[in-house]
């Protein structure tokens, strides 16, 4: 047994029966693809992955717009970003059960197949049960390198769309930096002994601006109702 299993290095033994179980609801098609050579075409792996994502088995990446629209909203907010690690690690826990799971049959359905051959060698058996012992090593070795070649592209589709997500990244760290500076600004004024009174300052210019903005608005106003006062005598007169 692997450590990657956590294996003591013992091998279980498990009936026939068992070594034929299947694992519930993991990432392994139904059946056995065409293979050459004991591997999947790469073709057909791709097209698999990509049924894996659309059944949600594999989790794809929030786009960066939903980061951005995400990244400041009230606490009890779903993340997205938080949403997706999760399911990523529910796959990598998923993947590793799996394997352990045929890893464990296969080296099961190994050493029964060898003892039988050794048996057999000796004369303390006859060769009765020796094709179906390889048949179904011979399963469980396709099985586990099968899963291996999923687990390899679902891997490249990771690191692709990793590459693609810096640029998204590098967005949202801008922003957060530009965030940072205001912050820093507004800890500064708060902090300083006068603070009070810069905040009663800055409130003072803001009215007065604001109120210089109000007259501006008010005078052209006056002077457009002037103008057409005008017009309106004009068009009497004449």
């Amino acid at each position: 047994m692997s450590t990657f299993c956590g294996g003591s290095g013992t091998v279980p033994a498990m009936s026939l029966r068992e070594m034929n179980e299947i694992f519930p609801d993991g990432i392994l098609p139904s059946s056995f693809p065409p293979m050459n050579g004991g591997l999947a075409d790469e073709s057909w792996l791709e097209s698999y992955v990509n049924t894996l994502k659309s059944n949600g088995k594999v989790p794809t990446p929030p786009e960066g717009k939903n980061l951005e629209k995400n990244m400041f909203n009230a606490p009890e907010t779903k993340d997205p970003l938080a949403a997706y690690v999760e399911k990523e690690n529910k796959l990598q826990m998923t993947i590793r059960n799996e394997y352990c799971f045929y890893e464990k049959r296969y080296f099961a359905a190994l050493d029964v197949f060898l003892q039988s051959i050794a048996d057999s060698s000796l004369g303390n058996s006859s060769n009765d049960g020796i094709q179906a012992k390889l048949n179904t090593t011979l399963s469980l070795n396709k099985t586990l390198t099968l899963l291996t070649q999923i687990v390899n592209r679902i891997s490249k589709y990771r690191y692709d769309k990793t590459k693609e997500f810096q640029n998204d990244i590098n967005t949202v760290n801008q922003q957060i930096i530009s965030r940072r500076e205001v912050l820093l600004k507004q800890n500064q004024i708060l902090a300083s002994e006068s603070a009070t009174a810069d905040v009663h300052k800055r409130m003072v210019e803001y009215t007065i601006e604001k109120n210089k903005a109000n007259q501006n608005l008010l005078a052209m106003y006056g002077v457009l109702n002037i103008f057409a006062l005008a017009i309106v005598i004009y068009i009497s007169r004449t």
